[in-house]
């Protein structure tokens, strides 16, 4: 999951990685990075969960329309992964049609906003089998008191495999589903041979010569990388956060919660939408372990999930970060200034040519091996440091004009997974004049989750004040 605050809400991307053709065969092979998520995810649910509410009475029949009349016309909707037999290649994106699978209907008890959260506790611990479809519509009709809604509201939520899109990849999506204006009409991946697959999976002697070469160019880029950090050039690595009682195994079970607000509560004077969001959970966040009997460590930080330019055919153009919320600082406005800071270096280190091509040797790495480290990566060892004690993911959704059967979009929510090591994510969310902080926990490390939002509701307020909002 998950997406620095962006506006990426033009255009709906391609299906891109890997064309090869054969005869009038065109065959779209997932890259490293995107088939390292896919396979990550049998051993870490990773999916991305974007919650949309609509004001209005639309019913599940209604989505299912909407949903079907959109897909048709966007290819990139048209798909699923294909792997390939003993995984000795890639796996490979084939086409599929829209299937009455894709829209799923949620019927509430008592359809009010606190059963709706806590079904959607119950979602966001499910994951998506992509071979199938990497994506999928959830509909919660009939919702009453929901924020910001007078009425009655539509709540939808777009389920999504890491593999097939990151956080900005998958808001444009969902607006390919439910933007006002029609998207432009793509075509679906071509069908691939089994033929094609095997003469293609032994390519073996080739890629490891290229990741032998590609792994001295790396090598060179990281002395270079050293010495431009040495010569001040680059700013330092961020360095590891002690852990704290929710960097804990979360176990099965999570609670998730919204904060909604108007932007103006979050958008300080030369301050971020995100930064605004970080200072308020640095404040929360130190209270809540306060009140667990610990002790806060001086380097609380967030691993936050920072946009880098998309050079590639990756689905997923991001990379994580350890950003300091420099909780000794008494001073909010003065926190939140050194919080932008430090992000200025994560984006600054992060965008270096050199780290690019030190990393870039990964994308040559054959299938087998690749996989055979994911299998058997110790993901239940507890490390000594961690880059965040929380994941903070911030994306800016764009304009607030989906609709769906009439009824107009008020907010847009989601949830960051969870990881061996993480029991409390933050995902930080703009669409239209709102912003919405998602939160999800697991009951083993938050066991009173409304108690933290209220933590956290209190915190913004104090920021905004600070921060002269």
């Amino acid at each position: 999951m998950p997406y620095f605050y962006l506006d990426r809400s033009g255009g709906v991307p391609t299906v891109g990685p890997r064309e090869w053709v054969d005869g009038t065969l065109a065959a779209v092979q997932l890259t490293p990075s995107d088939a390292q998520m896919y396979w990550l995810a049998e051993r870490i649910r990773s999916d991305q969960f974007l919650l949309y509410c609509f004001a209005g009475d639309a019913d599940a029949d209604a989505v299912r329309v909407a949903v079907r009349r959109r897909v048709a016309g966007v290819g990139e909707l048209r798909c699923r992964i294909r792997e390939v037999p003993k995984n000795l290649d890639y796996p490979y994106w084939e086409p599929r049609e829209y299937g009455d699978d894709l829209v799923v209907e949620h019927v509430l008890t008592d359809h009010t906003w606190a059963e709706l959260q806590k079904r959607l506790g119950s979602l966001v611990a499910t994951s998506i089998d992509a071979r199938t479809s990497p994506w999928r519509v959830h509909v919660f009709t009939g919702v009453r008191d929901a924020p910001r809604c007078d009425g009655t509201a539509v709540v939808v939520v777009f389920q999504v495999s890491h593999a097939f899109a990151d956080g900005a990849r998958a808001t444009e999506l969902v607006r390919a589903l439910f933007g006002t204006e029609e998207p432009p009409r793509s075509s679906a991946p071509d069908a691939v041979s089994m033929s094609l697959m095997l003469a293609r999976s032994f390519r073996f002697p080739v890629q490891f010569a290229r990741l032998v070469a590609a792994g001295r160019r790396a090598a060179a880029a990281d002395r270079g990388l050293t010495d431009a950090t040495a010569a001040g050039e680059i700013p330092e690595p961020a360095a590891g956060r002690p852990l704290v009682g929710i960097n804990t195994a979360p176990g099965d079970e999570r609670a998730v919660r919204m904060v909604v607000c108007p932007v103006e509560e979050l958008r300080g004077t030369g301050v971020t939408v995100t930064v605004a969001a970080l200072t308020a959970i640095s404040v929360a966040l130190s209270r809540f372990l306060v009140l667990r009997g610990e002790t806060v460590p001086d380097r609380l930080g967030a691993e936050v999930t920072i946009a880098v330019d998309a050079t590639g055919v990756s689905r997923n153009n991001y990379r994580n970060a350890g950003v300091d919320l420099f909780v000794t600082e008494p001073d909010l406005s003065a926190r939140a200034a050194l919080i932008a800071d430090d992000i200025a270096d994560r984006r600054a280190r992060l965008s270096s040519p050199l780290l690019a091509q030190r990393d870039s040797a990964k994308e040559f790495v054959p299938a087998p091996l690749l996989k055979f480290g994911i299998d058997r990566y110790p993901l239940g060892e507890v490390p000594e440091t961690v880059t965040g004690n929380t994941v903070v993911s911030s994306v800016n959704r764009g304009r607030a004009d989906l609709e769906l059967a009439g009824a107009p979009v008020v907010f847009s929510a989601g949830f960051p997974g969870l990881s061996p090591v993480m029991a409390l994510t933050h995902g930080v969310y703009g669409l239209g004049d709102t912003v919405t902080i998602g939160i999800n926990s697991s009951p083993r490390a938050v066991p009173d989750v409304d108690e933290y939002e209220s933590m956290l509701r209190e915190a913004i307020i104090e920021v905004r004040v600070a921060l002269g909002g």
